[in-house]
């Protein structure tokens, strides 16, 4: 029997296979994380008019290269079958920017999926790469989780932030039932909820079920608010471990979550939040910088080969009791004058 799907899965709007996940539920404003970033789809090549709100979030790793959630590009249906959803075109705006602020917006130039997204009675693996079309802000790529952080971060129990751009506030009316309809508009600023890493061990005990299928991915257990909202899809899981700011994930998916009260399958203890480490995305990560690696190159290339303007030159001609001066990168004297020696 398939399990029900109360994912976080942090987006505008999922198919009843999946739920939108928590900026978080009752999260605060919280402009610490320095490469957070609202990300806005559009069907044409120019900007969207979506007002204030973004489409959903994502987090700069390098000048012109963000994370992202691999379901905003792509979905599956209830037979595990995947179905294109991504915009025709992507927009990302500056760090820690209002939402629909679009001055210094950047578009997308390249998109790529985990190779390993998949579904299994919950979205998995779900992340995404984009590369921009030119740099958003200068920024040196930001140090990564490894599997031998993931466990010092989890044993320590240091703490970890979720960003986003979604959905904060409860959906539901005293006395409406799950699911509730969208009520309220998303965060103008990123916010952010606080929790640790567990293992799923730890998570099962809490909510008394199991979930094989999530063994390799990072667990967070934090109650009815859960670790993101709907528009948080993308956003960002960070942690500063002994002083260094390092990324973890994506904003976590969920599986039987409350999810600002989208959810129709909420078990009433937390349900588990559960994320792709970006550890196990390093190929697409190495793809996305060798096409920056290239395109920068061709830049360069093409910088040469402007035509740099050539020194100009001053020559005297007379004509009898007549000077002239002439000045040209190849200058000669006019008909009748001759040049002075």
């Amino acid at each position: 029997m398939k399990l029900r799907v109360a994912a976080l899965a942090i987006f505008l709007g999922l198919p009843a296979l999946t739920h939108p996940a928590n900026a978080g539920y009752n999260a605060e404003v919280d402009l610490s994380n320095p490469r957070v970033v609202p990300i806005y789809g559009s069907s044409s090549a120019t900007p969207p008019n979506m007002g204030d709100q973004a489409s959903y979030s994502g987090f700069l790793y390098s000048s012109r290269i963000v994370f992202s959630a691999a379901h905003s590009e792509i979905q599956f249906d209830r037979e595990g079958n995947k179905t294109n959803r991504g915009a025709n075109y992507v927009f990302i705006g500056k760090p820690n920017s209002t939402a629909g602020d679009y001055s210094g917006l950047v578009k997308v130039e390249k998109r790529f999926v985990a190779k390993n997204y998949r579904f299994n009675n919950a979205t998995l693996d779900d992340f995404a790469v984009y590369v921009l079309e030119k740099d958003l802000i200068t920024a040196p790529p930001v140090r990564l989780l490894t599997p031998e952080l993931e466990i010092e971060i989890r044993e320590s129990r240091t703490p970890i932030k979720m960003h986003g751009y979604g959905e904060y506030k409860d959906r539901c009316d005293p006395d409406e039932k799950l699911p509730c309809s969208p009520k309220y508009k998303k965060t103008l600023q990123p916010r952010s909820l606080t929790t640790n890493l567990l293992t799923l061990t730890e998570a099962e005990t809490i909510v008394g079920y199991k979930r094989a299928q999530l063994t390799d991915h990072l667990i967070v257990f934090n109650g009815k608010a859960g670790f993101g909202c709907s528009g948080d899809s993308g956003g960002s899981i960070t942690s500063t471990y002994k002083n260094e700011f390092i990324y973890l994930a994506t904003t976590p998916n969920g599986l039987s979550g409350y999810a600002c009260g989208a959810s129709d399958g909420y078990d009433g203890k937390g349900g588990i939040s559960y994320a792709s480490p970006v550890y196990k995305h390093l190929d697409i990560i190495k793809e996305a910088e060798e096409f920056v690696a290239t395109a920068l190159a061709q830049e360069a290339k093409a910088k040469v080969n402007t035509v740099i303007p050539t020194k100009k030159i001053t020559i005297s001609c007379i004509k009898g009791k007549i000077t002239k001066k002439v000045i040209s990168a190849n200058p000669k004297c006019p008909p009748g004058y001759k040049k002075r020696s």
